[in-house]
């Protein structure tokens, strides 16, 4: 596969000391890991199980399962920023929603994800010398959950992260993206030779998502990741173009995901949805839906909203959302309003099929080489995610709605915004309104996975949000965020000042700008 600009920089020459005991018996798993072999069942028992039970927390790192994680690395950071929820606890009065947030919201992406996700990978890489399909397997898993990490601090720590050190130089994050592209195809590559040779399951007892080990599917969701990179930076990055048209030339080979059936979720068996219990256990009962995803899908009269969204107390508004960002806000205030309706054991979205075709469909109104029209792929987009939500027999109807006044009443008289202006048709028109129609539609596909949403959002201005209520950043030692821009991303850590000050100071020059919540990261600033 065509290499970027940057170079690999993980394999051999960085192996650390293992972390964890399970890891450190492999028996002789270097020898089936490298191509064409792959691991028996029988192998993946007794003293081989190590490197196997590694997995499922790496994995975690990609979207929350645990709810305390769910809460603090999803909902309160991509969900509420990217529209789809609002917590309504007051958290002290120093929150992201109000653009003012304490450390111990701002902090545990980036500290969380490195100090989890690095300890059980280093022992992947150790244990395969990184090779194999094992090992890519991993990097896949790496790739997805630092993404979200970059996407929301800017630059990162990435091409020079070694085992047990702390001083680690960050890589702007054109150079992180590059090198992941790079992460992904080399995966990609060794996978397809791995299934090539007949295989067609890998640590499939270990794998906690629907996938259940197919290696398949797993390729088609890094080119899909891949495909979702290179849109992301398609404002600022001349190779983009050469990235997304290479995703999509391939998907008669590794494929993408483009049906509702091979959609990437989370299950389990034994823990509960985390959405639903911060929405509905008496502990929690803290997050609600957000005005402006039940504002949208109000105007529109989306049948969709039935399966996103539990139904209200308020007699006449059956689907209705709380503002983002309330100072001082309670939660019995809130009681009746609408929340993400998830039962105790649906699984956790990852990747939706309907995304893959809403960026293709912006790539092909770059003029990309897409595989089709930029309607014709937009128009599959809405069709897959009208499937993926039970609905089908009423998608020809919602095809044809018109442009709409979007407006949002507060059963409690609070924060009406009676006048929030027009949304563009579901219909396609050429109107000069088709990348805000493409967006619109991909977010409401992509209900809660938030930290695309956010990314969107900052990368495209749509859709056009209500911001928070309440913006207490004026005085921050974070900077003043702008009302309407909201948070363009999250300041780095404490724990990088005082562990990793020098390499820190390197990545702030490297994110052109100031450590402030009003600094764009390198894909948004053209927006």
């Amino acid at each position: 596969m065509k290499q970027h600009t940057i170079k690999r920089l993980f394999g051999r020459g960085v192996l650390g000391v293992a972390l964890l005991a399970a890891a450190a018996c492999t028996g002789n798993f270097e020898e089936y890991n490298t191509k064409p072999y792959r691991p028996t069942d029988e192998d993946l028992v007794g003293d081989n199980v190590g490197i196997g039970i590694l997995f499922p927390s790496m994995m975690e790192w990609m979207t929350h399962y645990q709810v305390n994680a769910s809460q603090y690395q999803d909902v309160l950071i991509g969900d509420e920023l990217g529209g789809y929820c609002s917590a309504v606890k007051p958290y002290q009065g120093q929150n992201i929603s109000t653009y003012n947030p304490s450390d111990s919201f701002n902090d545990p992406l980036f500290n969380n994800t490195f100090s989890n996700f690095y300890g059980n990978y280093f022992q992947v890489l150790s244990s395969t010398g990184g090779e194999g399909a094992v090992y890519q397997l991993a990097q896949i898993i790496r790739v997805a959950s630092m993404l979200r990490v970059t996407d929301a601090y800017g630059p990162i720590p990435y091409s020079k992260m070694q085992n047990g050190t702390f001083s680690v130089p960050y890589d702007s994050q054109r150079d992180v993206y590059l090198a992941m592209i790079d992460d992904l195809d080399a995966a990609m590559e060794e996978l397809y030779t791995f299934v090539s040779a007949g295989n067609t399951t890998l640590l499939a007892d270990f794998d906690i998502s629907n996938y259940a080990g197919d290696v398949r599917l797993w390729i088609r969701f890094a080119n899909t990741l891949k495909l979702r990179m290179a849109i992301r930076m398609s404002g600022v990055e001349s190779s983009a173009r050469t990235i997304a048209e290479e995703a999509v030339a391939a998907r008669e080979t590794y494929g993408l995901i483009e049906t509702t059936a091979q959609s990437l979720y989370f299950v389990s068996t034994s823990r509960r949805n985390p959405f639903y219990t911060q929405a509905t256990s008496s502990s929690w009962q803290d997050l609600r839906s957000n005005a402006n995803i039940t504002m949208y899908m109000n105007a529109y009269s989306d049948p969709r909203r039935s399966s996103y969204f539990s139904t209200s107390g308020y007699a006449g508004q059956p689907y209705v959302g709380a503002r983002s960002g309330i100072d001082n806000v309670s939660v019995t205030d809130y009681t009746a309003f609408s929340y993400p309706l998830y039962g105790e054991t649906d699984p956790v979205p990852v990747m939706y099929a309907a995304e893959s075709w809403f960026l293709r469909a912006e790539g092909a109104l770059l003029g990309w080489s897409m595989g089709d029209t930029a309607e014709n792929l937009y128009n599959k987009g809405i069709g897959t995610s009208f499937e993926e939500a039970g609905c089908s027999s009423s998608l020809n109807t919602y095809m044809q709605t018109g442009a709409v006044t979007l407006s949002y009443t507060d059963p409690l008289g609070r924060n009406n915004a009676s006048d929030f202006g027009t949304a563009p048709s579901v219909a396609w028109a050429d109107d000069g309104q088709a990348l805000e129609r493409i967006i619109i539609q991909k977010w409401i596909a992509n209900h809660m996975i938030g930290h695309e949403a956010w990314a969107d959002f900052r990368r495209t201005g749509f859709p056009k949000m209500l911001m928070a209520v309440d913006n207490l950043s004026a005085g921050s030692m974070w900077g003043t965020v702008d009302s309407d821009r909201g948070m363009r991303r999250l300041h780095y850590p404490q724990s990088e000042y005082d562990n990793n000050r020098e390499n820190l100071q390197g990545g702030i020059q490297l994110l052109g700008g100031t450590d402030e919540h009003s600094t764009d990261v390198w894909w948004a600033k053209k927006n």
